[in-house]
Formats: structure tokens, C-alpha cells, sequence
């Protein structure tokens, strides 16, 4: 422990400021401009379940357009700093929009329908930015720093980005739990205004960062597949987040069928905050040299039998609040691994020349996967009885997909064995791991 507490100190008080702010920003913006308050308000503001469960689907649909990555290089001349940038500046679309859309319902200049229609677009447009702006990111630390510094700084940031965006959201939730009944809509301004702050910081941060020169995919008649091991991670990952896409709302749970109230919800929310800060901290620290395969075949096993446990937390249970609290801890704990160690995974197995063109294929094949997912969560709903025994069906099938997953995973040979299979020369092997704790 004393040796991760000195590295984040490292990390965070040391010369990487750029890639803190740059962390930090993202995590900001996204939380504060992310589902959690847009979609709540556009139910608030009139949109159906049905209406705004299609918006949430916004973001998942724009993300496979991260496909396009390579092409857009190809045309900007292989400048991913410019392009980068440029996608990053849509994003400031969704907060300004928001921004706009609360104060015309407050002033009565706007009527709510019109305003979940622009939201919609501010959701779809900015997530989907935010999003290939991120994937662009990694391949740009890929770019800028030696492996071996790119492994101390990223995984970091990527806990940064995961915790604290995850933490924010308590105490927006009991702002807007607090005010909304005095001011309205107007109640959600103060957060969208951190957005868009948050948002300009992480356009700064990127402008700060040194250039990752010319990054020039191959042309498509020239281009190979993705190498073996990186399309049977694609595999795995996209069973993986059918599965997840398929979930539901642990809060909508507790409210429709265990009939607790809001405040519980936020309970929920606040308890797996919390988790998941801690574990994105302490995972973060932990990739730099330990095995991300076997870490993410884990969080798959571990989230398929925590989903799989929800249904002990039925209307029959007089525990079933206390057995969903414990449900959200894992689910969250083990959401967070298996984010960090699917992206610390897919940079360790991509060969450098196909790194542009793996970070694009799995962004856009993840959403994809995690859209289908989600859809078919949609339709299952809308067609049978929000009831415990459908939900004692989802749970089990989302659980089992991540099951399936699990089972197809490619694992290395040991937990601290962080290799980099296409450059060995560069990583300490595991005997030099062990001599240096």
C-alpha cells in the first residue's frame, strides 16, 4: 500500500499535469452533462420511459462511428492532434445546448417538448464526441509516452476519469432532490454551467499535451485484419457488452418493483460511487504491472454472478434493499475493472501500426454491441410485466452473458505478468517485477 499511495503522489503531484487536468476535465463533463441529469430531466420535462431509454441509446449509436477514425486521419493528413481537438469541440455542443434549453422552459419561452428534442440532440451530438475523443486519447498517450510511462500514466487517468465522475453525481442528485420543487428545470443550471467549463478545461488539457506527430492509418486496400489476438478480444468483449447493455436500471428496480423511495435510490448511487472510486484507485495503480487479461476475465465472472445475485433481492426478501446495496458494490467494483483492464488490454496485445485502427474497431463494435444490448432490455420491458419474475429474467441473462464472456477470455500466465506481446524489449520481465517491490 505504501508503494501505490507513493506512485499516486507521484502521479498526482508530479510533472503530469496535463494528463491530471486532462482526467479530471473529461470526468467532470462527462458526469455532469452524462445520462445520469439528462435523462432524468428529459422524463421530468414530459419524454415517456419509452422516449428517453431511445435517448440514452443516443450516445451507444453515435459511438460506432468511431469505424470512421481511420478515414478521417487518412484525410486530416494523419494529424491526430487537430482531430482530436476538433471532435472534442463538439462536445461543448451538449452543455451549451442544455444550458439553453432549462433557462427558455424556466422563462416560458420554450415549451418541454421542443426541449427534450434539443437535449436529444445535445446528448446524441456531445456524448458521441466525448467518446471518440477519449478512444483518440489513448492512442495519443500510445503516441507520446514510452510504454512503460504510458503504463504508469494511463491506467491512472482512466481512474480519475472513472471514480471521481462517478463521485460528483451524489451531491448534483440531492441538489436537484433539494431545489427542484422551488426552481424547476432552473435547478439543473449550475451543473450543466460545470460541464461546460469542465468541457473548455478538457479542450486546454489536450492543446497542452506534447503532439503525437503523424499518425497515418493504412489505406483500406492496403489494410490487414487486426492481428488474431486482438480480434479475439474484440469477440470476447463484444459478448461482454451485450450482456451489459442488456442490464437494467438497478434504481428503476428498487423503485418500480421493491417500491423504495428516491432517497434510496440516491443511497444506491452513493454507495456505488463510493466503490467504484475506490476501486478505479486502487485498480489503476495495480495495471501498471499486473496482469490486465486475467484482471478482465475476473471483473466478467465477477459481475455475472453480482447481476446473477440480484434476484435474491426480490419483494419477498425482507432484506432485499440491504441485498441490492451489496449487489451495487460488486456490480460497480467489478464495471470498473473490467473498464480499465478491457482498454490497459487492448493497448498491450495491438501491434503499433494497427493501434488507430484497433482503438476505432472496438469503440464502434463495443457500442454497437452495447446498443443491441440495451434495445433488447427496451423490448423486453415494454412487452412484459414490469414484474419481479421478468427482472429475475434479465438478471440471469445478463449474468450469463458475462459468464460466456468469461469463458472465452484469453488469459497470461500469471497475475503479475503484465507483458506487451509485440514488444517485450520494452517491459521488465516478472523475476525484475518482483526485485523492484
Amino acid at each position: 500500500m505504501s508503494r501505490a499511495a507513493a506512485d499516486w503522489r507521484r502521479f498526482l503531484t508530479g510533472r503530469y499535469a496535463a494528463f491530471r487536468t486532462l482526467a479530471i476535465s473529461d470526468a467532470v463533463a462527462v458526469s455532469l452533462g452524462g445520462d445520469s441529469l439528462s435523462i432524468p430531466l428529459v422524463t421530468t420535462l414530459g419524454a415517456s420511459p419509452a422516449l428517453a431509454t431511445l435517448i440514452g441509446l443516443l450516445p451507444f449509436l453515435g459511438g460506432m462511428l468511431q469505424a470512421l477514425t481511420p478515414t478521417a486521419l487518412r484525410r486530416s493528413g494523419g494529424n491526430l492532434r487537430r482531430l482530436t481537438l476538433q471532435i472534442a469541440s463538439l462536445g461543448l455542443l451538449r452543455p451549451l445546448l442544455y444550458l439553453g434549453v432549462v433557462i427558455a422552459i424556466a422563462t416560458e419561452a420554450l415549451p418541454p417538448m421542443a426541449g427534450v428534442f434539443l437535449i436529444a440532440i445535445g446528448f446524441g451530438i456531445g456524448a458521441t464526441a466525448q467518446a471518440i475523443a477519449g478512444a483518440n486519447v489513448q492512442t495519443w498517450f500510445g503516441r507520446i509516452l514510452p510504454e512503460r510511462e504510458r503504463r504508469f500514466v494511463a491506467p491512472r487517468a482512466l481512474a480519475i476519469q472513472f471514480g471521481l465522475g462517478s463521485i460528483l453525481l451524489v451531491p448534483v442528485a440531492l441538489m436537484v432532490r433539494a431545489g427542484e420543487a422551488d426552481l424547476g428545470v432552473l435547478i439543473y443550471a449550475p451543473a450543466f454551467v460545470g460541464a461546460l467549463i469542465a468541457s473548455l478545461a478538457f479542450i486546454v488539457a489536450l492543446r497542452g499535451l506534447p503532439s503525437p506527430g503523424a499518425v497515418r492509418p493504412a489505406r483500406p486496400h492496403a489494410a490487414t485484419k487486426l492481428s488474431e489476438p486482438v480480434r479475439r478480444f474484440i469477440r470476447t468483449n463484444t459478448i461482454s457488452a451485450v450482456g451489459a447493455g442488456f442490464a437494467p436500471y438497478l434504481s428503476v428496480y428498487a423503485i418500480v418493483v421493491l417500491h423504495q423511495s428516491a432517497a434510496y435510490a440516491i443511497l444506491l448511487s452513493a454507495i456505488g460511487s463510493a466503490a467504484a472510486l475506490i476501486g478505479a484507485i486502487l485498480i489503476g495503480n495495480w495495471l501498471e504491472h499486473g496482469s490486465a487479461s486475467r484482471l478482465y476475465r475476473a471483473s466478467l465472472i465477477a459481475s455475472g454472478l453480482s447481476m446473477a445475485s440480484s434476484v435474491f433481492a426480490g419483494p419477498w426478501n425482507p432484506y432485499a434493499p440491504l441485498v441490492l446495496l451489496i449487489v451495487v458494490v460488486f456490480v460497480t467494483l467489478s464495471f470498473a475493472a473490467r473498464m480499465l483492464s478491457a482498454q490497459e488490454r487492448l493497448l498491450r496485445l495491438a501491434l503499433p501500426d494497427e493501434a488507430v485502427q484497433a482503438q476505432s474497431t472496438f469503440g464502434s463494435i463495443n457500442a454497437g454491441a452495447l446498443a443491441v444490448g440495451q434495445g433488447a432490455g427496451v423490448a423486453v420491458l415494454a412487452l412484459l410485466p414490469v414484474t419481479y419474475p421478468t427482472y429475475v429474467g434479465i438478471f440471469l441473462i445478463t449474468g450469463a452473458f458475462r459468464l460466456v464472456a468469461a469463458a472465452t477470455a484469453d488469459v497470461g500466465e500469471g497475475w503479475g505478468t503484465a507483458t506487451r506481446i509485440h514488444h517485450g524489449d520494452e517491459l521488465a520481465t516478472e523475476p525484475a517485477l518482483e526485485s523492484q517491490r
